[in-house]
Order: C-alpha cells, then sequence, then structure tokens
C-alpha cells in the first residue's frame, strides 16, 4: 500500500495527498513508467491551456521546477505522515502534537511555494490560463487515478479464485 501511494503521489505531484486503496501485490512504478506519466501531464495540461509555443517555452521551465519543489515538501508530509505509523501508530500527546504541527508547518510552506509561483506562471501565460492550470492537473490527476482502479480492478477479477477468475 505505501509504495501504492508513493508511487502515485510521485506520478504527477498530485493536488494534495490523496490515499487509494490498492493490493499489495501493485509493483512500483518504474523510473521509465514515471517519465512517460509526467510526458503524458505535459502534453495534457498544455493542450488544455492551449499553450502557445512561445507560452509553452515560457511556461514549462517554471512549471517544472515548481513541480520538483513542491514534491519535495510532499515527501517531507508523507515522511511526517509515516512517523504516525511508526511502533504500531503509538504515539504519546507529545509526538502527536508535533507530528500535526509539522504536518500543518509543511501544507503552509507547500501554499506559500504555490503562492509565489503563481505570480511567475501570470507572467508566463496569463492569469486565467493559470485558473485553468489548476482545473487541467486536478482533471488529469482525476484520470490517473481512475485508469489505476481500473487496473486493480482488472487484476482483482483476473485472480484465480477471485471474482470472475474462478
Amino acid at each position: 500500500m505505501r509504495t501504492f501511494l508513493f508511487a502515485l503521489l510521485a506520478l504527477c505531484a498530485l493536488a494534495p495527498a490523496t490515499a487509494v486503496a490498492q493490493p499489495d501485490d501493485m509493483p512500483p512504478l518504474s523510473e521509465e513508467r514515471l517519465k512517460e506519466v509526467k510526458a503524458q501531464r505535459t502534453a495534457y495540461i498544455t493542450t488544455k491551456l492551449g499553450l502557445t509555443t512561445e507560452e509553452a517555452e515560457r511556461f514549462w521551465p517554471i512549471y517544472n521546477e515548481f513541480d520538483a519543489e513542491r514534491e519535495k515538501l510532499r515527501k517531507e508530509l508523507r515522511e511526517n505522515i509515516r512517523t504516525t505509523r511508526k511502533d504500531g501508530g503509538a504515539l504519546s500527546e507529545a509526538q502527536a502534537k508535533e507530528v500535526l504541527e509539522k504536518g500543518l508547518v509543511l501544507r503552509q510552506r507547500e501554499l506559500d511555494l504555490e503562492r509565489s509561483y503563481t505570480d511567475r506562471f501570470s507572467k508566463a501565460i496569463g492569469a486565467v490560463k493559470v485558473v485553468e492550470l489548476h482545473r487541467a492537473e486536478r482533471d488529469f490527476n482525476r484520470e490517473v487515478l481512475k485508469r489505476i482502479r481500473e487496473r486493480v480492478e482488472e487484476r482483482r477479477h483476473s485472480r484465480p479464485g477471485g471474482p470472475g477468475g474462478r
């Protein structure tokens, strides 16, 4: 389950982390597959925003920098969440408060990062397209989740002894 969650979050720097159920036999994404999904995201967003060649040349270096920084923060957030699972999730009250506070600080840092890059995005492609960017990211992420769920269901149904696999 942790492997799947990490792979999913790493896929596209999804909007705030989403937990998705997954069988334990789901393999982690290869580096090659991760690159492929990122390329698909680039094409999807470019198309949805209707970026001109000039806009794309200005926008994508900024977005890639933003995406890398956002992923670093999300990795820290995931590590913070994993802290709660250590030792069977038994935390003292003080440890729990520390985990909660660190989570809030990390989410605030992510918001601050987004705020700082929004200005840069607006200069590169205009505010209207920045608003559309958020919608395009969300829609792409939903499509990725939908496809993953479909694959999980296909695996469940094709297993011997599973539904339809007898």
